[in-house]
């Protein structure tokens, strides 16, 4: 009986050691071919990246901003924006220096953004160194002290591409005394910018309302014509002229100046500048001397904004 005991227990022993045996080999086997890879154990999931700072927005260009550059300026003042140009116009002709002096103001106001009034005093259209306004001389240079004034408008009614279209439309008043000559002016103003340059371009025409048979009061073409050069972010050179005359016999009394001057941005909203203007380059008037007629403009213009 004993026996028979001893020989149970050394199986039973025999056979626990064999299948801790073969269940060590069974987890080291290999799968079989073709079984899916048991699934390796998950990571822990890194933490996520701090996210960058967003950079803060270039501020926006405020609605109705108005460029100092001289070249990049619109055709019209931005809304709300007020413009005085003082200029003082010195008559340099043969024998006729300082004989007369002119002030011709300009005064302008931005209604909105494409649309500007303004009171002026130059022959309308015409270059600003022509003279007219206030007149400063004896009486043969100066029958009056003042004795002409515009006031009108111009609408902007395209922009596109560098390009700006405008319409104009003024009251002229040519004289004041000794006959009151009244005219209304229209037009339109081209504008194109291809930096650093620009062409701009104002053909109108004066249409005489009243004593149509005095001379200076009969229709008028003024074609003005300005190319200026940005030639640094405070200075602009440029060149104006056109061709200017009455409709009446226009090949014999058609004039065309021309003039060079500089634009200088002292500060913002503020420029200083001059031109020097041979004022009857080419006309269709027999005897006529290119450079005996000619002026010097000094002039200081200031915004609001």
């Amino acid at each position: 009986m004993r026996k028979n005991i001893a020989i149970l227990s050394i199986l039973a022993t025999s056979l626990m050691s064999y299948a801790a045996v073969a269940q060590d080999e069974a987890e080291a086997a290999p799968p079989p071919e073709g079984a899916a890879p048991a699934a390796p154990e998950a990571a822990a999931p890194a933490p996520a990246p701090e996210a960058a700072p967003v950079p803060a927005a270039a501020p926006a260009a405020a609605p109705g901003s108005y460029p100092d550059e001289y070249t990049l300026r619109p055709l019209t003042l931005a809304a709300g924006m007020f413009q005085v140009t003082l200029p003082v116009v010195l008559n340099l002709s043969k024998s006729k220096a300082l004989k007369p002096v002119w002030i011709p103001l300009d005064l302008r106001y931005g209604v909105m953004d494409q649309l500007e009034v303004f009171v002026s005093h130059t022959t309308f259209g015409g270059p600003l160194a022509t003279g007219g306004g206030v007149c400063l001389g004896k009486k043969a240079n100066c029958p009056k002290i003042y004795n002409n004034l515009n006031v009108g408008g111009q609408y902007s009614f395209l922009k596109a591409s560098g390009l700006e279209l405008s319409g104009l439309l003024a009251a002229e008043f040519r004289e004041f005394s000794p006959d009151m000559l009244f005219a209304v002016d229209v037009g339109v103003g081209v504008k194109y910018i291809a930096a650093p340059v620009s062409v701009k371009l104002a053909p109108q025409i004066g249409i005489g309302v009243n004593k149509r048979s005095a001379l200076d009061n009969k229709e008028f073409v003024s074609v003005p014509l300005q190319i200026a050069v940005q030639a640094a972010p405070q200075i602009a050179a440029f060149l104006d002229s056109g061709i200017f005359g009455p409709t009446s016999h226009f090949g014999d009394n058609y004039v065309v100046p021309l003039g060079i001057g500089v634009d200088f941005l002292a500060m913002h909203g503020l420029d200083v500048g001059a031109e020097f203007m041979l004022t009857r380059l080419v006309t269709g008037e027999k005897g006529d001397k290119a450079l005996d007629a000619r002026t010097l403009m000094i002039y200081g213009a200031w915004r609001s904004m």
